[in-house]
């Protein structure tokens, strides 16, 4: 079993980093974005139409990829003072409860939120703005739920075969700004 789980460490870690990467990119681009519309409506008394609705598309991005993140660092929320005063099996399992327990929710939210993206995709919805499909904004949820949902399965199986999570590291660029 350990050399898959192994083998499922490297997809996640480098999944990780692509998806840390991206939300940054979305985050950066979104900040220079909205920057670049109040220089232009304070000093030109020039709004751009799209750059509000692109804003909140690259924000909702950003955020559903960076809780993807935050799961693999095992930074989703937790009742961390109960769990740290149990020892041995009573810790285990409160840990794979509550891990059944966000496999079952990022399962829930994965689904209804492919269920939505499908709903808008076929309705041929699109932004207010600009000619893009609001699906490119509902994916967010899918695409960030399939990562998580990923990553909680690792974590599952981490679990019962080491009875412990592994140290997952917080890469260099994100730990500064943390």
């Amino acid at each position: 079993m350990e050399p898959i789980i192994k083998k499922l460490h490297y997809i996640e870690d480098k999944l990780n980093m692509l998806a840390a990467v991206i939300a940054i990119m979305t985050f950066a681009v979104m900040s220079v974005l909205v920057c670049m519309q109040v220089i232009s409506r304070y000093f030109f008394s020039y709004s751009f139409q799209w750059a509000e609705e692109m804003g909140r598309y690259l924000f909702i991005w950003s955020t559903m990829l960076a809780s993807a993140c935050a799961t693999h660092a095992h930074l989703h929320i937790g009742v961390d003072i109960l769990v740290n005063n149990l020892r041995g099996k009573a810790q285990l399992a409160v840990k794979l409860i509550a891990q059944i327990f966000l496999i079952i929710a990022v399962y829930i939210l994965t689904v209804y939120g492919a269920e939505q993206t499908m709903d808008v995709i076929s309705a041929g919805q699109t932004a207010t703005s600009f000619p893009v499909s609001a699906g490119v904004l509902y994916l967010s949820i899918p695409v960030s739920g399939v990562l998580m949902l990923y990553y909680a399965v690792v974590q599952l199986l981490e679990l019962i075969c080491y009875g412990k999570y592994r140290d997952t590291k917080i890469p260099d660029f994100l730990r500064r700004s943390a």
